[in-house]
């Protein structure tokens, strides 16, 4: 007999159903996979999102309705979209935390404002939509005032156990959200004096249901638990991040504790990061016994150029045009969260979950106090599973048929609905998150087919989960809009101002000091933060904008404080990386000096290093307002002083690209109003000076587009199958012989397939390795670019604003100005 499902075909999908029916009546040779509910696992303690390390949900409070509305409804309403079971945030510590500094809670001891920030906001929106969902708060950082100097906020646990203690309090004073879980320190080190402090403080303040996760890093925690029996008492959960399926993990499973993937993925969303999530979702516990995986990030809702662009399970970058989007990662959480609920058990290995025969897991996911039950089958190849982190062992996987035989203790099941998705679908409509014909269970059996790239989902819950829809989002248009000005009238007391994101410090809307009926956005933090990423290395800074913009105008006014030493100094900056070691800043001291300077002001000294420019003889009085004024244009900078000419077209290089920033150059509280940036100079208007191009058009590199503008020429996508195709023709880049042409995009094409880090790739240069001997993708200063062979670069990095394939993420100088691929 010809099994039907041997012609199947990634791009077949309406087929599925047919192929299930048929395989029911088909005698397969494998044994079948026992089902068997007398054989309780661990308990079932949900999928997640994390919010924060940090800032990555900066950009959502700012979106409008009804999009953000919108976009919590896809991330937390049940049955609806990703649903959310968990939901973990940062508890902010007023230092940089990878995309961004979150604010404190308390910036000094004699401080507590329960209004900053955004992830109470966030808590409360995910309680209203789904009053089930789990709660979970970890600090990255701490203010520098918990260790009274010592840089360890376990040095004084009284203070940091208080310190935390109020911040649960908060959650649920005022917003009504009691916290399920709280953590230690971010994949930094644990301390058991700390730990069992923390749970008497929190037993008594009346949190006794508040559990410890310890210690959001790597398993040795388990063996300082192993030296301390109290330690071990303490902590509820084990979390562990990136954990490896394939370390030993037995010491840690000897506590009987759930054990936890408390941060994982960290992938970029496209169905590279849904087969990951897949995958991990389901090995976790066949192999490792992990109960839960919290994913980071959350919502992609930070600027590109900022850390791990959209390594997240939504992104919504553009609150300016309203665009978000609701891509495979999403449909690949619903797959497991729409089926089951927090608290209903796994069944243990070779009775409902397992290894497939081919490669691939299941996973069976039962109500043990009721009927329902949910089998997860997931099947993804070695070049697509690997999550950005840990590195996976070499494998082979093969589509198979299985048989599932259900055990009486299942219950009478006469039918199962199915739901699928195809992470290794890349036609222009690939099958996520479709439900398929009800899968027919006959004499307690049913059988299925399971290609490569498949996650599939067999439930007894037959309504209620749906692919939940708020209909066409607004068109994308990632490009910052221009001008921008903002006085902070409008912004809510205590948040950032409407599009910053503060780097180092941090920086708050409040009343003007000495006149309240005048908002100021104001530097917060009063000393060096217990950091987690960088600590301080430069002044204080808040960014706005796009890592593309060159040539532009910034504009604030800033006031000293009346304590302020005389080195203090306010600055403005063009052309910044994220946290300022890179970039164009002109700053201004109460001493009388002045500096024009690559990179922003050092935290040990006050002053920049790389000093463009620097005078003497100004005039910068504390407690009044300075105006400073900073234009850039090609390779030329002009700074006015309250109006007065500094400097006037000093020369810069011009290779430079980045955001627009304002800052101090110590812990200061310094006032900030009147913030203005616009385009300025005639390179607003690139146009591309080649023909059209065509197929079998050789590739070159040539200067990249200025100031984020896309020009033709220089347009790709990056696919999740590793092909660069052009987008105004639709034309893939392939390896002929050496070189690279265009030609009609084949995903199975060897010669198209440019492989690469597919999540650092918009965040770092990196390798693109193509064809069967895996040559890397290699450019010259003189505009050629080939494959294999020796050149001046053989790493690229995306891009994804303007679709630009560089040779630079931040600036290189020895490359000089940064090169794009090309179709000249």
């Amino acid at each position: 007999t010809i099994d039907p499902c041997s012609l199947f075909s990634s791009t077949m999908w309406a087929q599925v159903s047919l192929c299930v029916v048929a395989l029911a009546t088909v005698s397969l040779a494998a044994s079948p996979l026992v089902v068997d509910k007398k054989a309780l696992g661990g308990r079932y303690d949900g999928l997640g999102g994390l919010s924060g390390g940090g800032a990555t949900s900066r950009l959502l409070p700012d979106y409008v309705e009804p999009q953000r509305t919108q976009i919590l409804d896809y991330l937390f309403t049940p049955n609806f979209a990703a649903s959310l079971q968990v939901l973990k945030v940062e508890i902010g510590g007023d230092s940089q935390s990878t995309d961004g500094t979150e604010s404190s809670h308390m910036h000094s001891p004699d401080d507590l404002n329960y209004q900053r920030g955004y992830e109470w906001w966030l808590l409360s929106e995910a309680k209203k939509r789904n009053p089930e969902i789990k709660t979970y708060g970890l600090p990255w950082a701490f203010p520098g005032w918990v260790g009274k100097g010592s840089g360890s906020p376990f040095q004084y646990p009284n203070l940091t156990t208080e310190y935390l203690v109020k911040w649960v309090e908060g959650a649920r004073s005022e917003y009504n959200v009691d916290i399920d879980y709280v953590g230690v320190w971010n994949e930094r080190s644990s301390s058991a004096a700390y730990v069992k402090l923390l749970r008497s403080k929190l037993d008594s303040a009346g949190f006794s249901n508040t559990k410890i996760v310890a210690k959001d890093g790597g398993a040795d925690i388990c063996k300082d638990m192993a030296a301390d029996k109290a330690y071990a008492d303490a902590i509820d959960i084990i979390g562990l991040h990136y954990p490896s399926d394939y370390q030993n993990l037995s010491l840690c499973q000897s506590f009987g504790k759930p054990i936890w993937a408390s941060e994982e993925s960290s992938s970029y969303d496209d169905l590279n990061g849904a087969a990951c999530w897949a995958r991990v979702t389901t090995s976790h516990y066949v192999l490792s016994d992990i109960t839960s995986s919290i994913m980071w990030n959350l919502v992609g809702s930070y600027a590109h150029g900022t850390n791990w662009y959209a390594s997240s399970l939504f992104t919504a970058d553009q609150p300016w045009s309203g665009w978000y989007d609701v891509g495979p990662v999403v449909w690949a959480t619903a797959h497991v969260t729409q089926f089951t609920k927090y608290g209903w058990h796994y069944l243990k290995n070779g009775s409902g979950s397992g290894e497939l025969a081919n490669g691939g897991f299941y996973a069976t996911i039962v109500d043990d106090a009721g009927t329902d039950f949910t089998i997860l089958v997931v099947k993804i190849d070695e070049e697509h599973a690997p999550c950005t982190r840990p590195h996976l062992p070499s494998f082979n996987v093969e589509a198979e048929d299985i048989t599932f035989q259900l055990d009486a203790s299942m219950g009478k099941v006469d039918s199962l609905a199915y739901w699928l998705s195809n992470f290794e679908d890349y036609s222009d409509n690939p099958t996520i998150f479709e439900r398929q014909g009800d899968v027919k269970v006959v004499d307690g059996k049913f059988s299925v087919h399971v290609p490569v790239g498949a996650f599939m989902t067999f439930s007894t819950i037959k309504e209620g989960p749906t692919k939940g829809s708020h209909g066409k989002t607004p068109a994308s248009n990632p490009t910052f809009p221009l001008p921008h000005t903002d006085n902070f009238e409008d912004v809510k007391e205590s948040q950032e101002g409407k599009y910053f994101a503060d780097q180092i410090g941090a920086f708050e809307v409040h009343p003007e000091t000495g006149k309240p009926s005048n908002k100021v956005m104001k530097q917060m933090v009063p000393e060096l933060p217990i950091g987690w990423g960088d600590h301080g290395s430069q002044g204080p800074l808040t960014v706005i904008g796009m890592l593309e913009w060159q040539d532009v105008t910034v504009n604030v006014d800033f006031k000293l404080s009346q304590q302020s030493p005389g080195i203090a100094g306010g600055c403005v900056g063009a052309r910044s990386n994220q946290n300022g070691n890179q970039g164009l800043f002109f700053c201004a001291y109460h001493s009388g000096n002045w500096t024009l300077s690559n990179g922003g002001p050092r935290q040990n000294t006050g002053f920049p290093q790389d000093i463009v420019a620097s005078g003497k003889g100004i005039t910068v009085p504390l407690g009044q307002w300075q105006s400073l004024s900073l234009t850039v244009v090609a390779g030329t900078a002009t700074g006015t002083l309250n109006g007065k000419s500094i400097f006037s077209n000093q020369a810069i290089r011009d290779m430079d690209t980045g955001f627009a920033i304002m800052g101090t150059n110590l812990w200061l509280d310094v006032e900030y109003d009147n913030f203005s940036v616009k385009q300025a100079g005639p390179r607003w208007q690139p146009k591309s000076a080649c023909p059209a191009a065509k197929a079998g058009d050789k590739l070159s590199v040539t200067n990249c587009s200025t100031n984020g503008v896309a020009i033709t020429d220089q347009e790709w996508e990056l696919l999740p199958s590793y092909l660069l195709r052009h987008k105004p023709t639709g034309l893939c880049a392939t390896s002929k012989d050496s070189d690279i042409v265009l030609a009609t995009c084949d995903p199975k094409a060897p010669e198209q397939a440019f492989v690469n880090d597919y999540t650092r790739v918009r965040n770092a240069v990196t390798p693109f390795k193509v064809g069967a001997n895996q040559a890397s993708l290699t450019g010259t200063l003189s505009g050629q670019v080939f494959v294999g062979g020796k050149g001046d670069w053989n790493t690229w990095c995306f891009w994804p604003n303007t679709g630009q394939l560089r040779n630079q993420y931040t600036t290189n100088t020895k490359l000089g100005y940064p090169k794009c691929l090309s179709t000249c």
